[in-house]
């Protein structure tokens, strides 16, 4: 049988060789935890299966597989090792922005290098918690090219990529995205990353200092709002599918434990199996990984239809059940492995087991945003159709009559 790129046949077969990969790399998960090594050969292995490759166009090289099939990768690396699967959602969310808002040069340039095998890094957040959208790192002409400055943190990936996708404004003001190889000269990654969780994501502080970038390599950001809400629901689906991932394999884990453990004090029975209220737990632990595991890949299934002609009010519709799929995926995920330490008690805390590497993991991620303003902003959308901002998910509001006005 002859396999066309992007068929379900190659999405599966893609799938089958990612799970073997994935093995791999939940076996030295918890070593590299442990002893904070990064995941060198892992991301290799991951390189020669297509994974950063996965959604760029076929005729660039790619696999060009849709939301759904990444979602599905995206959830099993992460189940696997919490951090690992936290490194490739900028990669992704920066070839959807070259997908759908770079120039055609750009396009071609950037999806072949990506297609080829390329891993892509980020550094957006900057020192300071300034909020989404603002940014002191600064872009300026030099004849046909540029000059970048900028100094950042949280940079993740990057100390294990080959380019950088380095956000800064020019000297309109105008938001823009440089992507500029790890090892160009003036470029500086510090391994200067400390968290109780996620501890091996490569998301240490970055310098650019008088990095010299070509305008092939400068991105526009979408004006359109029917590509920036595309780019923006991508980006916060992959982040719902880690901490989806991670519950499903913490429940996995779970379920494990149960079959091993003796029953709760005061149970009056000696199986965990005959404990009916620990037994409960567990059912209760595996709806709320399945809740949230259906509903990423909901969003994820209704995200792949999205075109470039799709109305506004779909895509916004889109956008929201992605934040749902956050906020669900956030709850599941630290009530799965706080949960876990509740049917496998005392001795399951013990360092050698690795089973606090979930909720760490779990804990440290879920803090990416402020996931207790996605119940007011879906319900603003519900009632009032009014559209929140895409990168905060929330504050500035618009009418979405005002955003279809938008050029």
């Amino acid at each position: 049988m002859t396999l066309v790129a992007g068929s379900p046949a190659v999405a599966g077969t893609f799938l089958d060789e990612l799970t073997q990969v994935v093995e791999e790399v939940r076996a030295g998960a918890s070593a590299r935890d442990r002893e904070r090594t990064y995941a060198v050969a892992e991301v290799e292995r991951l390189r020669a299966t297509g994974f950063w490759a996965a959604t760029v166009p076929v005729e660039h090289g790619g696999l060009g597989l849709d939301a759904a099939t990444l979602v599905q990768a995206v959830l099993l690396l992460a189940g696997a090792d919490g951090s690992l699967g936290q490194v490739p959602q900028n990669h992704f969310m920066t070839v959807e922005r070259i997908r759908l808002a770079a120039r055609p040069d750009q396009r071609r340039r950037w999806l072949a290098l990506v297609g080829s095998g390329a891993v892509l890094g980020n550094a957006t957040a900057e020192p300071g918690e300034r909020p989404p959208g603002e940014s002191a790192s600064a872009l300026r002409r030099a004849g046909d090219a540029w000059v970048l400055e900028a100094r950042k943190v949280y940079s993740t990936g990057s100390l294990l990529a080959d380019h950088i996708a380095v956000q800064a404004r020019d000297e309109e003001g105008r938001q823009r995205t440089a992507l500029v190889a790890r090892d160009a000269p003036g470029v500086e990654v510090v391994d200067d990353w400390q968290s109780i969780g996620q501890r091996t994501t490569a998301s240490g502080s970055s310098v650019f200092r008088g990095v010299r970038v070509a305008d092939v390599d400068v991105l526009d950001h979408a004006v359109a709002p029917v590509a920036t809400y595309r780019i923006s629901a991508l980006g916060q689906l992959l982040h719902a599918a880690i901490d989806a991932g991670i519950a499903v394999a913490a429940v996995d884990e779970t379920v494990a434990l149960a079959r091993r453990v003796h029953a709760g004090r005061g149970a009056g029975v000696k199986e965990f199996g005959d404990d009916q209220l620990g037994v409960a737990l567990v059912g209760d632990l595996s709806v709320q990984a399945l809740a949230a595991r259906r509903l990423v890949e909901s969003a994820a299934a209704r995200l792949s239809l999205l075109h470039e002609a799709s109305p506004l009010e779909e895509v916004v519709d889109t956008w929201y059940e992605v934040a749902a799929a956050k906020l669900v995926s956030t709850r599941a995920a630290l009530a799965v492995t706080a949960g876990l330490f509740e049917v496998g008690g005392a001795s399951s805390t013990h360092p050698d087991h690795g089973h606090d590497r979930y909720w760490r993991d779990a804990r440290t991620h879920t803090l990416h945003d402020a996931v207790r303003w996605k119940p007011h902003a879906i319900g603003r959308w519900r009632i009032a159709r009014d559209v929140g901002d895409p990168w905060s998910i929330g504050h500035p509001f618009r009418p979405l009559d005002e955003l279809r006005s938008t050029p």
